[in-house]
């Protein structure tokens, strides 16, 4: 008796492949962070950034405001230029430290070991090109301002579909600045197309990340209202002050810290993603993990 014909009544039926549902936003972190654990200095960088962007607001809001105010304006209007002339400051100094970063996750990346110095040193010489994305940066945030004070309710709305879309097209820019030294518009635009043909759940990653850090916050937040509920409850207590104390101090430092290693995770994660959607290596990364970020689109249209 002959075997029966597989194929009797056609081939079998294509099954479906298995649906990847991509990573979380803890596994993003956590797999970035133990690669960022080989360049902890690279974590100073985000701390320092944040440090200096601080100084660089008040180093040009003072003065700005205070020339205003002696050239006749009212103290609104010299409250805003003050504030534009040290938001374009701070822009400046937090692109400046955020491209040192993405220097250092290609040096790694690549093989390398980057230095505090040297990579400081590399984003120097993208000075022109961080001016420049600092000055549109400032730009479309005045003005997404302006039309929410202008329009009302309507000008809260666009402000809001306005900064989303504005942060959805600039979420390379900065390893597209520092990978192609463009301009800032070519960026923008490069950013964008890498955004069109490799988008996939990096929203839903993005906001899972988003909850993560939010989460571990809380920690040190907590032990800061701790400590002002001892404060507060002390009556005069010596003991009941010194904890008090303690645990606010605690929980700023852990606030800072924490916030300082979010901040490095954060822009190398975005460096490395960015190389996966452009076909670059990335070491010590599981590609699976990074396929759920970044899904590369497909064709709608079959040959006729």
């Amino acid at each position: 008796m002959s075997e029966p014909d597989p194929y009797r009544y056609g081939p079998p039926a294509p099954q479906p492949a298995a649906r990847f549902s991509g990573p979380t936003g803890k596994e993003i972190l956590s797999s970035t962070w133990d690669l960022l654990k080989q360049d902890r200095a690279m974590i100073w960088l985000s701390l320092l950034g944040a440090a200096s962007g601080v100084v660089a607001f008040l180093a040009l809001f003072a003065p700005g405001f205070v020339v205003a105010r002696l050239a006749g304006e009212s103290s609104e209007v010299s409250g805003w230029i003050g504030a534009v002339l040290g938001g374009m400051l701070t822009s400046v100094v937090a692109i400046y430290f955020q491209a040192a970063l993405v220097i250092g996750a290609n040096v790694r990346a690549d093989g390398g070991t980057p230095t505090f110095g040297g990579v400081l040193r590399q984003a120097w010489t993208l000075k022109w090109q961080i001016v420049q994305w600092a000055i549109v940066t400032t730009t479309v945030g005045l003005v997404v301002r302006l039309v929410e004070e202008r329009l009302g309710v309507l000008g809260k709305i666009i402000g809001v579909l306005g900064g989303l879309a504005w942060a959805v097209a600039s979420f390379f820019a900065v390893p597209v600045l520092v990978a192609g030294r463009l301009g800032p518009i070519e960026a923008v635009r490069e950013s964008s197309r890498v955004i069109r043909t490799t988008w996939g759940t990096s929203l839903r990653t993005t906001l899972r990340f988003g909850v993560v850090q939010t989460l571990l916050l809380l920690l040190p937040m907590g032990l800061v209202f701790v400590g002002v509920m001892f404060l507060f409850a002390a009556n005069g207590v010596v003991p009941a002050l010194a904890v008090g104390a303690v645990l606010i101090v605690a929980g700023v430092l852990g606030f800072v810290g924490m916030s300082a290693i979010f901040g490095a995770i954060t822009v190398y994660a975005r460096a490395l993603i960015y190389r996966y959607a452009t076909g670059q290596p990335v070491p010590g990364l599981h590609p699976s993990l990074f396929a759920g970020a970044f899904v590369q689109k497909k064709r709608r249209w079959r040959r006729s």
